[in-house]
């Protein structure tokens, strides 16, 4: 039994995904991180250290230090995130921190399964065409001048249809949806579908928009059940979420 769980790295629900991942009751856990993010936002400093030793990075440099040092893309998304979860009461990465948590509560074994994020935004930009470097731009301008209702009018657009929100990224944005999530979805498919093929019951908390691809590539006989962000969300609907993984039986 596989359930997906989509997040959203920058709002207040770190409790939500802490109980629905525990109450499944997993014994394998996967979340989307590197091994770099996994060990900075668990504290881990030892490994940290030396996945910065093998990236060439200096490992007693703070984190402001080796953020300079970081691709101007990979700056410039690290720092919305940074906003943007202060404007909704939270910290970026707190969906992954719960989801660490719960996992380590049930014993789980946990698997970072999502490709190096520093590469992946310093390959986007790198194949980006000018025009759509450009508009990159702009929509970075128009974040910051419209803040919090930019993003809740992204999650509400979002939420409507998330399949025809992704698709009209794709025109607008090929080359950043097919290497930030079309690239990203097969390598984090292959990661869950091994780790499905040793464990019996895994949970795997993951960007909501990364959901409907992943879906899509998993066989079709592997047993799945996805709860959406849109559900998380709706405050109504996550008592229902709660209740029913409150009553299912261990998996």
């Amino acid at each position: 039994m596989l359930t997906i769980i989509g997040t959203g790295h920058v709002f207040k629900i770190g409790e939500a995904v802490s109980f629905l991942t525990r109450q499944c009751w997993p014994d394998a856990v996967c979340v989307e991180l590197d091994d770099l993010r996994y060990h900075a936002i668990t504290g881990d400093k030892e490994a940290l250290r030396e996945d910065l030793i093998a990236k060439g990075i200096d490992p007693d440099a703070s984190k402001e230090e080796r953020m300079k040092n970081a691709s101007p893309v990979y700056r410039q998304s690290a720092k919305y995130q940074e906003r943007v979860s202060k404007d909704n009461r939270s910290s970026a990465g707190a969906d992954m921190v719960a989801a660490i948590g719960a996992a380590k509560s049930v014993d789980a074994e946990i698997f970072r399964i999502d490709l190096d994020a520093q590469e992946t935004m310093e390959k986007m930009w790198n194949e980006m065409s000018g025009g759509e470097r450009f508009r990159y731009k702009m929509s970075g301008i128009a974040d910051n001048l419209f803040k919090k209702r930019r993003v809740n009018k992204t999650q509400a657009d979002y939420s409507k249809d998330q399949a025809a929100y992704i698709e009209n990224m794709r025109k607008k944005y090929p080359t950043l949806v097919r290497v930030l999530i079309d690239e990203r979805n097969e390598h984090m498919a292959k990661e869950i579908i091994r780790v499905c093929s040793a464990h019996r019951n895994v949970v795997a908390v993951v960007g909501d928009g990364h959901v409907d691809g992943l879906l899509k590539l998993l066989p079709s006989d592997l047993e799945v059940r996805a709860v959406r962000l849109a559900e998380i969300m709706d405050d109504k609907r996550l008592k229902e979420l709660k209740t029913e993984f409150w009553e299912s039986p261990e998996q």
